[in-house]
């Protein structure tokens, strides 16, 4: 497995993309970081070559916030052909990157608004995942679908319904994330991890507590969600998705413990 590190949990500046980090994340010997798509697209072209450029000894082989919370993915204000050029924009700006496997989350863009048919809203998301199957394929990267948690999120909140929206949309591109943090607010076992097998292409981790960097004492039980992720074969991405006071010292410490169970 390789570990990575969503950077923009870690931002400090306006642009909420936190690449000032990578120089540190590469010393510490992480084999990627995480950049998030929707932040990355708010730049010119020229802000955007510049920030690229800034990033030096480490790839960026993962996007999450995939879309912005103002693109409407559910609704009635759902709009195929505004989300359609979108898509196009985004997704040759994540192949400039090098971008392998991109995160839908996205909350706020899929979100089912209050009173819309639940029924209605999979249609129209489904339809968005059949088109992003010809886009994707075509660049040859993968989507996966990230189940969040009832705090931020209406729709696709556990690992099945993730599967379940993945299978209806029947794409050989889009696939599915388990993410460590989510689960344990969701209170979901790691045992679920065996039903999405050889689908499972992504993986993100944080303490429950505060989402913070894993650590050897915040109570979490990572040793089973890594023997899970064994059992169905997982060999691809781990990405830390949490915040820091301390970036230096808790991604060493992360990373530590991590690539203990990850060997």
């Amino acid at each position: 497995m390789k570990l990575g590190c969503c950077v923009n949990m870690l931002a400090s500046d306006k642009t909420g993309i936190g690449n000032e980090h990578t120089g540190v994340l590469c010393e510490l010997g992480y084999d990627y970081i995480e950049l998030p798509l929707a932040q990355v697209m708010n730049l010119s072209e020229n802000d955007f070559k510049e920030m690229f450029g800034q990033i030096q000894g480490i790839p960026v082989e993962v996007c999450n916030n995939f879309f912005p919370a103002d693109l409407r993915l559910t609704g009635e204000d759902f709009d195929m052909d505004i989300a359609s050029e979108y898509i196009k924009r985004a997704t040759a700006r994540a192949a400039e990157m090098g971008v392998k496997v991109v995160v839908l989350g996205s909350a706020g863009a899929k979100n089912i608004p209050s009173g819309f048919s639940r029924a209605k809203a999979k249609e129209q998301f489904t339809e968005l995942l059949r088109h992003l199957q010809g886009v994707m394929s075509a660049m040859d990267m993968t989507i996966v679908l990230e189940p969040l948690n009832t705090m931020e999120s209406n729709f696709i909140l556990n690992l099945s319904e993730a599967i379940a929206v993945m299978e209806e949309a029947d794409c050989k591109n889009i696939k599915v994330l388990v993410d460590y943090y989510h689960m344990r607010m969701e209170n979901e076992s790691s045992a679920i991890i065996k039903k999405a097998g050889k689908n499972l292409q992504h993986v993100h981790i944080a303490s429950k507590e505060c989402r913070k960097f894993p650590n050897e004492s915040d109570g979490e039980d990572y040793e089973s969600f890594f023997t899970a992720l064994k059992d169905v074969c997982y060999d691809e991405r781990v990405s830390v998705e949490a915040y820091s006071d301390n970036i230096r010292e808790d991604a060493k410490n992360a990373a530590l413990l991590l690539r203990r169970f990850m060997s």
